[in-house]
């Protein structure tokens, strides 16, 4: 029992207001099991419960370059004066298909990457709205 002189009980005496030990209770805690060996079926189970998914991540990766790819062309349309045509709809998408990879680097570069989407989609649509207002 931790009770310190002060605080100690008689036995069979509540513990607190409305609470006392039962008398047959057992009176030491039972010893805890020690850690058992890890096996390979536990490893991969807490790698899919931490959502560790190699394809996750490859598909993340691919999302990436291509988001980079399509802003490089979005920079190339809109130095030559217009942006492709479904320029916008590969923009979209590709912010809308963003998922996490677990990996806190990758994670970190693919949401800046995310956030220029979105920057260059909100120009987009200001730009549209300029041009709506001209005509």
């Amino acid at each position: 029992s931790v009770a310190t002189a002060a605080t100690a009980r008689r036995p069979g005496s509540p513990a607190a207001s409305g609470f006392a030990l039962a008398a047959d209770a057992p009176q030491r805690a039972a010893a805890a099991a020690g850690p058992g060996a890890v096996t390979p079926l536990d490893a991969i189970l807490a790698l899919q419960a931490e959502g560790f998914e190699p394809e996750r991540r490859a598909r993340q990766l691919r999302r990436g370059w291509t988001a980079l790819d399509a802003l490089e062309a979005l920079v190339r349309g809109l130095t030559l004066g217009a942006a492709p045509a479904g320029l916008r709809a590969e923009l979209e998408g590709l912010r809308r298909a963003a998922e996490t990879t677990g990996e806190a680097g990758l994670d970190s570069a693919l949401l800046e990457i995310d956030t220029r989407l979105a920057v260059e989609l909100a120009k987009l649509d200001m730009a549209q709205i300029l041009s709506q207002g001209r005509t």
